[in-house]
């Protein structure tokens, strides 16, 4: 029998040049249950690394990485804030190879590094750099191809801990899509080291609720492809702004940059680019799960609704919330699994994820792009090109 992904044979997508890109969405809940059983299985040894390396008096701690990697760190950020009061911040490897001397400072520094490939010039300088600017650095490098030059850069380190994801986190399609939330899983365990067992889980149950509401995701972002809308604006407040970029970048690499995209948190939406909406738009309101910043993100949408003309509003929200709004033109509702810590963003940003790469990949074929590979001109790769790094 053919093999389906949401409802759809296989060979639907492998004619809409996107087979790729569908199994890799898909695959997405046994991937989180592979990288739980990892991380239980390293328990030991990243116990002994974090343990380490947390305790040391001022440390910093920065997440890096390039686009959507990058984002990945801008969501656990506040993630991670909100559930441990852990103090970080994310600055992306073009930043640090770019300007060094204004992001890398000579004080205890752990570096956790995103990447997909394992081959970007600046995820490898970046931690070059910061082994030269740094007399005190540790590195964490969270990463797809366990034999990538990040990896072996890793292997030969004293200071490093390397995270290998599973192996078909490698996407081969154009976009990344079970990387991304692989590398969130990962690193949510990760400083959860203490609880180990406990947080595989919590992952366990995001990824048993995920299989049962995955295709109903898929045919909500089906029926929203559908809509005519030439621009996507992503809002999201906390751990969902991040994700709101991320789905932003998805929205533009997807459609080769028919759909243009754009972020920002309801609140600071108002402040100048609301000005954006059109006819042609169309906003997506990621809902908090946390109840102080669902406020703002009620307040902004029903405030679009108030002011709506030919533009379109989606909201995406947990079923407890469901009562909360209306008068929007598309509900996105999704379940949050009982036992889930209730301060944890986790369950709105990997539900909001996967539909925000959904809505993507539906309106890439819905316009008749090859999904799995949108930019024939080449302008854009899967693997950044043309890069020169300068020594410091």
């Amino acid at each position: 029998m053919e093999k389906k992904f949401f409802g759809k044979a296989q060979s639907y997508y492998e004619q809409g040049h996107a087979i790729h890109t569908a199994r890799e969405i898909h695959q997405q809940p046994d991937t989180w249950r592979k990288v739980g059983d990892m991380m239980v299985s390293r328990k030991n040894e990243i116990h002994d690394f974090m343990e380490k390396v947390l305790q040391i008096s001022g440390l910093r701690i920065v997440f890096t990485g390039a686009g959507s990697s990058a984002f990945v760190g801008e969501t656990m950020e506040y993630l991670l804030a909100n559930e441990m009061e852990l103090e970080s911040e994310t600055i992306h490897t073009t930043d640090i190879i770019s300007a060094p001397f204004s992001t890398l400072f000579n004080r205890p520094t752990l570096l956790v590094s995103y990447a997909r490939s394992g081959e970007s010039p600046e995820s490898l300088a970046a931690i070059d750099f910061a082994d030269q600017l740094v007399d005190q650095v540790y590195h964490i490098i969270i990463v797809s191809d366990k034999d990538s030059s990040l990896a072996k850069m890793g292997y030969k380190m004293d200071n490093a801990l390397v995270i290998n994801l599973p192996e078909e986190t490698c996407d081969v399609g154009f976009a990344m899509t079970s990387s991304v939330s692989c590398m969130a899983v990962s690193t949510w365990c990760l400083f959860h080291f203490k609880e180990m067992e406990k947080y595989a889980g919590y992952v366990e149950l995001l990824a048993a609720s995920m299989e049962e509401e995955i295709d109903t995701l898929a045919a909500k972002a089906e029926a929203i492809a559908q809509d005519d809308y030439r621009r996507i604006i992503w809002l999201g407040t906390g751990a969902l702004k991040g994700l709101a970029r991320e789905a932003a970048i998805k929205s533009m690499e997807l459609s080769d940059g028919f759909v243009h995209a754009g972020y920002d948190a309801p609140t600071g939406f108002r402040h100048g680019p609301k000005t954006v909406l059109n006819d042609d738009t169309l906003t997506v309101h990621f809902f908090s799960n946390q109840e102080y910043s669902l406020k703002y993100d009620l307040d902004f949408a029903k405030e679009l609704v108030t002011e709506r003309k030919n533009n379109r509003i989606v909201t995406v929200k947990p079923e407890a919330v469901k009562e909360l709004m209306t008068g929007e033109d598309y509900e996105v509702v999704y379940k949050i699994p009982h036992g889930i810590p209730l301060n944890s963003e986790m369950p709105a940003y990997i539900n909001s994820l996967v539909f925000a790469q959904l809505l993507s990949m539906m309106k890439s074929m819905e316009k008749g792009y090859l999904t799995d590979n949108p930019c024939n001109s080449g302008i854009v790769n899967r693997i950044v090109q043309g890069v020169k790094i300068y020594d410091i």
